[in-house]
């Protein structure tokens, strides 16, 4: 099922995710719902060692992120607010524990990855509430490379541009993965950004167009025997 009033803001780090939330919650008279960079207490640690919080910091972001959505998701049901706009949706907190276990240095082991899935599937996957519309921005690693440089966060100094490809790489297959569930799909090409009312007009457009939900595909865990294989050969 999905939430009538919902719309997901996906992209990669420095794409514009935040400036377009609030723009377009402004726009439609819905929330913006933020991520809360500064009240992560394990993001500036995971930056300068990302194997020791690799997987403490998913564990906290899952966390907070279905926080946020049951939240929300619960005051538009009951009619206090219009919708929301939310920067970055819970769905895609997959897309960076997936990406930290396929790295070449394993930040995120086998073993805590499957462990994570398992606590995704008993977290998220029974309330499954789908953005009514999902807006994925995209623009070059380049160019986001560049945003970051430009907003100037400290704890982001050490992002690189083989970071944000594989990234970007993860955010392709999960935005196939939404829509052949069934999720309405907004792309927009980012590389410069658009007028507030350009997007609202396709967000209109793209909301009535017909939407058929299955069943969302997240990443398979390895069974037990090739994980316990894979360790061998690494020993």
């Amino acid at each position: 099922m999905f939430a009538e009033g919902y719309i997901g803001i996906a992209g990669i780090i420095g794409v514009g995710k935040s400036i377009l939330t609030n723009e377009l919650a402004k726009a439609l008279n819905f929330e913006p719902v933020m991520e809360e960079v500064s009240g992560n207490p394990y993001l500036e640690k995971f930056y300068s060692d990302m194997k020791k919080y690799g997987t403490i910091m998913q564990i906290w972001l899952l966390n907070h992120r279905f926080r946020q959505h049951r939240e929300f998701i619960a005051r538009i049901s009951l009619g206090k607010i219009r919708g929301v706009v939310q920067d970055r949706t819970i769905w895609e907190d997959t897309i960076f524990a997936r990406m930290l276990n396929q790295h070449p240095e394993k930040i995120i082991s086998d073993l805590d990855y499957n462990t994570y899935l398992d606590l995704f599937d008993n977290m998220v996957l029974r309330e499954l509430v789908f953005p009514q519309l999902m807006i994925f921005l995209d623009c070059s690693v380049e160019t986001a490379m560049e945003r970051i440089k430009m907003r100037g966060r400290s704890m982001e100094k050490t992002i690189t541009a083989d970071y944000l490809k594989s990234l970007q790489e993860n955010y392709y297959q999960f935005i196939e993965e939404m829509e052949d569930a069934g999720v309405r799909i907004l792309r927009i090409d980012w590389e410069t950004f658009k007028p507030t009312s350009e997007v609202v007009r396709l967000v209109h457009e793209y909301s009535l167009k017909p939407s058929s939900f299955t069943k969302w595909v997240r990443p398979l865990r390895k069974p037990p025997q090739e994980t316990k294989a894979q360790e061998k050969v690494n020993v």
